[in-house]
């Protein structure tokens, strides 16, 4: 998990599962699927691929659990990473609220969602061979996880 994500679920933690009314697991999990996909929608030919990790949920305090998501978008050749990146925040709307751009190795930006989904985005890789890492935290959600 990105530092940017763990800083922001610990702020999260604090806050997002104490509200009452808070959204059933399944459902917080399609409305942070739904603003990964519109990330990935912003990939030109961008083919998604879904590597959810080991741990997928993280429990909440006072009951509930986050779901951890995690896509990898492939792009078409000649993708410009660090311009799709600086181009996101413009592009995305306003249920989407940066809250760092983080100049490093790599073109990253992070967002809160209007859903409470905390969203991570970096571009990895070299000229030919290039990937868009997607890591959704959705907000907590009231429900178990599925047996798997």
């Amino acid at each position: 998990m990105s530092v940017t994500a763990a800083l922001t679920l610990a702020g999260t933690t604090m806050v997002g599962c104490a509200t009452a009314g808070r959204p059933t697991l399944e459902q917080a999990r399609a409305d942070t699927e739904a603003a990964m996909q519109r990330i990935a929608d912003e990939v030109p030919q961008g083919r998604v691929e879904v590597r959810t990790p080991d741990s997928a949920y993280l429990a909440c305090d006072g009951g509930g659990y986050y779901s951890i998501n995690r896509w990898a978008v492939t792009p078409q050749p000649g993708f410009d990473g660090e311009a799709i990146v600086d181009a996101l925040p413009g592009r995305l709307g306003s249920d989407y609220v940066v809250v760092e751009t983080v100049d490093i190795r790599s073109p990253a930006v992070a967002f809160n969602h209007a859903s409470g989904a905390v969203l991570d985005v970096k571009v990895l890789g070299t000229e030919d061979d290039i990937v868009v890492d997607v890591l959704g935290l959705a907000p907590c959600g009231d429900g178990e996880p599925e047996a798997e």
